[in-house]
């Protein structure tokens, strides 16, 4: 809707004046804004021209926009301010100095024509000067608004055209790194990530996870395995892949999983560390094979007495037996049957769950009754029948039944 005065004039005068002004006006419109924003010629000399060029491109619409009292239909924003606002990201200038060089622009223009208005003898009095230059400047301000939500919108599709770009190219270059494609030094600058470090990989996920929650977990744990960099891949939705450069003395498993604070539905498993490219490769396929073996897995190795973060936090090292048992299930079941016997069976989960947290203490019959809130007697009666029940001695150190039993959780019929 137009919002032109009455009293013309007061309007057309603004109009008059930069018109008759307009190359001068866009210099100084374009020094201001330099001056304020030095990445404007500092970038490069591309974009000290298109943003010069964009400054005069305004003019015209603007001298309009303020005698119309127009400011709508997307006329605001000239062809090239609309260049400039999609070359900038490329050119590495933030929004904020967008925004602020509209900012700029705006009040050097005003200020420009309120010294003329002063100069001049046209006017009949301070209070009309006055006059002309509120409503010019509240005219001059929509305009402004209008332009720079405009220019905005089209930084913004630009930036995100931009990252799915970075990303895509990032996504092709772990995999060809991953498939031994590149050496260290290629994949180093394509993925500006250091090779000759000590990796952990890892994955985070859980169902319906935002990528803004996946990217927050996995800055937790960046900071809390004190990593010196951290590269991360979103191959998919609710799943997130990354690696992280750990130094010697980084916390262990326990302590993670006591200091990590993990949101509900989240998990994250990790590779165990190792070094160079080789070690990269490595430690990746790691993380997927645990995380492949957790949801199935993971719920029957919770401890009891932990907090809900141990269960959230899982090391190829608790499912190292898994992942070989689930490369031919079929001998696995049968090793696991000859060593356990109908201990897996679920009449016998009361001595199966005692055996997994005696296990998880070392044999100590103290420890494990406390976690499992009984007596010691109670425990070592329930150790005695589970002997009976696999009609062998049992030892915390016999190799061959702790393989077996760390395999029955995947291999139960």
């Amino acid at each position: 809707m137009s919002t032109v005065s009455p009293d013309t004039h007061r309007v057309t005068a603004f109009a008059e004046w930069v018109d008759a002004h307009r190359d001068a006006l866009a210099d100084t419109v374009f020094q201001a804004c330099v001056t304020a924003v030095p990445s404007f010629v500092t970038s490069g000399r591309e974009t000290e021209l298109a943003f010069r060029t964009a400054c005069f491109s305004f003019l015209p619409g603007l001298s309009e926009a303020v005698v119309t009292g127009e400011f709508t239909g997307g006329a605001s924003l000239p062809e090239a301010a609309e260049h400039l606002a999609r070359w900038l990201p490329a050119a590495g200038i933030s929004l904020v100095d967008l925004v602020l060089s509209y900012d700029v622009a705006g009040n050097e223009l005003l200020d420009a024509f309120s010294r003329d208005l002063r100069d001049s003898a046209g006017w009949s009095g301070d209070s009309d000067r006055a006059e002309v230059l509120s409503v010019v400047a509240g005219r001059l301000f929509q305009f402004r608004r209008a332009a720079l939500s405009q220019a905005m919108a089209v930084y913004s599709q630009e930036q995100e055209r931009l990252q799915r770009r970075e990303t895509s190219d990032v996504l092709e270059a772990v995999r060809e790194a991953l498939a031994g494609e590149l050496d260290d030094v290629e994949a180093e600058r394509r993925l500006g990530y250091r090779m000759n470090a000590r990796h952990v990989g890892f994955v985070v996920w859980g169902p319906g996870a935002t990528e803004a929650v996946l990217r927050g977990v996995a800055a937790r744990l960046r900071s809390q395995l004190q990593a010196r960099q951290g590269l991360v891949v979103l191959p998919g939705e609710c799943a997130l892949h990354g690696w992280l450069s750990v130094p010697e003395n980084a916390p262990g498993l326990d302590e993670l999983r006591a200091r990590t604070a993990v949101p509900a539905g989240i998990r994250i498993s990790l590779g165990m560390p190792h070094h160079g490219g080789v070690g990269f490769r490595i430690t990746h396929r790691e993380a997927l094979e645990t995380q492949s073996l957790t949801d199935r897995a993971v719920p029957q190795l919770a401890r009891s007495d932990a907090p809900g973060e141990a269960n959230s936090i899982v090391s190829f090292c608790d499912v190292v037996a898994l992942v070989f048992a689930s490369r031919d299930v079929e001998l696995a079941r049968h090793f696991v049957r000859s060593q356990l016997g109908s201990l897996v069976e679920p009449r016998h989960a009361v001595l199966y769950e005692t055996l997994r947290v005696w296990f998880e203490e070392l044999g100590s019959p103290t420890r494990a009754a406390r976690r499992l809130n009984v007596h010691v007697n109670t425990l070592v009666k329930r150790l005695n029948r589970a002997s009976e029940v696999v009609d062998r001695p049992l030892n915390a150190g016999d190799f061959a039944f702790r393989f077996a039993f760390e395999m029955s959780r995947i291999t139960d019929e």
